[in-house]
């Protein structure tokens, strides 16, 4: 087995150096969030004894942020962990990746916080810690990790984008803006169109939000599903802030709901811009039902907090009680466990409270949501995203009253 370097001079155990090539281009698709990444698994006979490429496709398994995608991870991180890697970036990233798909979040971050400072321009790792920071609440964490890597490694956009993101959810809402401005003036790198989209929510400045994102939406065609429809959905919401309530609702059939169904990050867009068009006082008709079908094999994963409660939701207001009565019995039973007291009991006491408001209780949704709203950050989301369950607090809290004003 030989060491074969990467076109950004990184190393990588194999002996195959169209392989080496490939895992380049897996870790390309990845900072880009390109709609190729799942190419690495043609690549895996070129090499199948190659460490490092059976730890990026159990990643590729993990991104799904499902129950099945872990035990599809699991027998390639298991792989990775038995076979020979040389280098120590590479022994870093398998054990964060091992770490991962065991559900060791923080374990897989502790080991991800070395090895991007070891080896900044590891854009990957750089990435992928960002991400999982991302899923665990971690904001000031994110802006530490990343700024030293902005600093190694000038002019590049997805740097930079990254940053501009962590800058965004640290509240230095013009640093952001001048960081993700700079990434695009090098190249038209989507994620920092969609800091952009924070800024611009953040500081209310809607109509020049709207124009942004309608005037970049072309660089979005070769994302995966998740930042075309997330990217899209920050559109609708300008839309609303608008009182465009019809604009929204098109761009919820032509872009949101209209890729991917079945992937997760797509369900949660789609939920939650129907529950915001509700609060507005849109008749949104059977669409729970139909998102609701797609929904209803998540509802014993329990994985991320975050994308729990849009399942509860959803399945709540589609009338399911069955399914919400087993996603609510499978947080009951992660909060039980050693590793589900913190984020676990949030998540189920959040999930109970978004049920509760779907199904018009809203004496318990206040009073459930209440109780853990200062503390929803745990669960993963961005600023934009939580708005929505400040939002139904402040419905709840009403008694379910619902206007334009509570959900801009």
């Amino acid at each position: 087995m030989s060491i074969h370097t990467s076109a950004r001079g990184l190393p990588v155990t194999t002996s195959s150096s169209a392989l080496a090539q490939a895992l380049h281009a897996f870790e390309e698709q990845v900072l880009d969030y390109g709609n190729q990444a799942a190419a690495l698994f043609d690549a895996l006979p070129l090499d199948p004894d190659c460490a490092l490429a059976n730890a990026y496709a159990a990643a590729l398994h993990l991104f799904r942020s499902t129950r099945e995608g872990q035990i599809r991870a699991r027998p390639f991180a298991t792989a990775a962990k038995r076979l020979s890697a040389q280098t120590a970036r590479e022994r870093r990233l398998i054990a964060a990746v091992e770490r991962w798909s065991a559900q060791d979040v923080p374990g897989a971050i502790h080991i991800l916080d070395r090895a991007v400072l070891a080896e900044p321009t590891d854009l990957f790792a750089v990435k992928l810690h960002q991400h999982l920071l991302f899923s665990t609440g971690a904001s000031g964490a994110m802006l530490a990790a990343v700024g030293p890597v902005a600093a190694a490694v000038p002019n590049e956009p997805r740097v930079l984008g990254m940053l501009a993101f962590a800058l965004d959810q640290t509240g230095s809402h013009r640093e952001a803006e001048r960081a993700a401005r700079a990434a695009v003036e090098i190249a038209p790198d989507p994620w920092a169109h969609h800091a952009i989209a924070h800024v611009m929510d953040a500081e209310r400045r809607h109509d020049e939000g709207r124009s942004w994102m309608l005037a970049h939406a072309d660089a979005w065609a070769h994302c995966t599903s998740f930042l075309y429809t997330h990217n899209w959905w920050h559109a609708a919401l300008f839309h609303l802030a608008l009182d465009d309530r019809d604009g929204a609702m098109a761009l919820y059939h032509e872009r949101i709901w209209a890729m991917r169904r079945d992937y997760v990050q797509d369900q949660v867009n789609a939920i939650s811009l129907l529950a915001r068009l509700e609060l507005v006082g849109v008749d949104v008709g059977d669409r729970w039902q139909e998102v609701a079908d797609y929904v209803r094999p998540r509802r014993f994963d329990a994985l991320e907090g975050f994308l729990d409660l849009h399942y509860a939701y959803a399945l709540a207001r589609a009338g399911d009680d069955e399914s919400v009565g087993d996603l609510l019995g499978a947080l009951r039973a992660r909060a039980e466990t050693k590793t589900g007291t913190g984020a676990g009991r949030v998540a189920l006491v959040a999930g109970e409270a978004m049920v509760a408001y779907a199904r018009s209780d809203y004496q318990t949704a206040a009073r459930r949501l209440g109780s853990v709203v200062a503390d929803i950050s745990l669960l993963g989301g961005s600023t934009v995203q939580r708005q929505l369950f400040s939002t139904l607090l402040t419905s709840a809290r009403a008694g379910g009253h619902r206007s334009l004003e509570l959900a801009a």
